[in-house]
């Protein structure tokens, strides 16, 4: 290693942590200490990310507000570092570490809101695809459907929530006071980009099993035995199929293959 990188490591690390004051690289005067230079970065850093952490959140911005955001973006920095040169994935394990950490974890649905709306930023990135419309179907023999496996946008997420995540969102996001936090039984959730836009609606019990199941790979004859808890197993493929078809219709399915 360089002398060169030996110093932007001491540099950057003492930006990061505050653990090295840099005696020998950062001048001392009596009217502009040395720690006070070095804060300047310090702030500089610290402030940067906090604005990426809003851009990312901005919802969960919203609801703990400057100066208790400010103090999640310290507590997440300090664990979670920026590694990489876009500040655009800062932020990807922020849910995780809101489930766990203590100060935060007594309070689920913000873990909750933190991966809904990591779910939608993430649908607003995603690559584009080819869209598969609902004549697909016809194109299908009756021997292909046992082995059909659909083959999904790249934006579409499949969530379990079991807060009343969605009107807290959907409240700060209308600028209205957001209900208190209430927990509830576990919905299903489909997040998807269409139109340039991020979209998302609650899914039935049946519809999130068979969505699950088919993202996992698994066969379209697979899927439709996963149904039999609460169809019939003569019903169960028409069900299957009707679930398909509405999804061609809202643009979920790239391919059938």
């Amino acid at each position: 290693m360089s002398e060169l990188q030996t110093w932007q490591r001491r540099v950057a690390s003492a930006i990061r942590y505050g653990d090295d004051a840099l005696p020998d690289l950062l001048a001392e005067t009596a009217s502009f200490p040395r720690v006070q230079r070095l804060g300047i970065y310090a702030d500089a850093y610290l402030l940067r990310l906090d604005e990426a952490l809003r851009s990312n959140y901005p919802k969960l911005h919203l609801l703990l507000g400057d100066d208790d955001f400010l103090t999640l973006t310290r507590h997440y920095l300090a664990q979670y570092p920026s590694q990489r040169p876009s500040i655009r994935p800062f932020g990807d394990q922020l849910a995780g570490f809101l489930a766990q950490a203590p100060g935060y974890a007594g309070l689920p649905i913000l873990a909750e809101l933190a991966r809904f709306e990591w779910a939608l930023g993430c649908a607003f990135d995603a690559a584009d695809a080819p869209t598969a419309g609902l004549p697909e179907l016809s194109k299908l023999a009756d021997e292909d459907w046992p082995d059909l496996r659909p083959r999904f946008q790249p934006s579409l997420r499949l969530l379990t929530l079991e807060w009343n995540t969605v009107p807290v969102w959907q409240a700060l996001d209308e600028e209205q006071t957001p209900p208190a936090p209430e927990q509830g039984i576990k919905q299903g959730w489909a997040v998807w980009r269409q139109d340039l836009q991020p979209r998302y609606r609650s899914l039935a019990q049946d519809e999130a099993i068979l969505l699950l199941t088919l993202l996992n790979a698994q066969s379209f004859s697979t899927a439709c035995e996963r149904l039999s808890t609460w169809h019939p197993a003569d019903q169960a493929p028409i069900r299957a199929a009707s679930l398909l078809g509405a999804w061609l219709n809202e643009g979920w399915v790239s391919s059938l293959s």
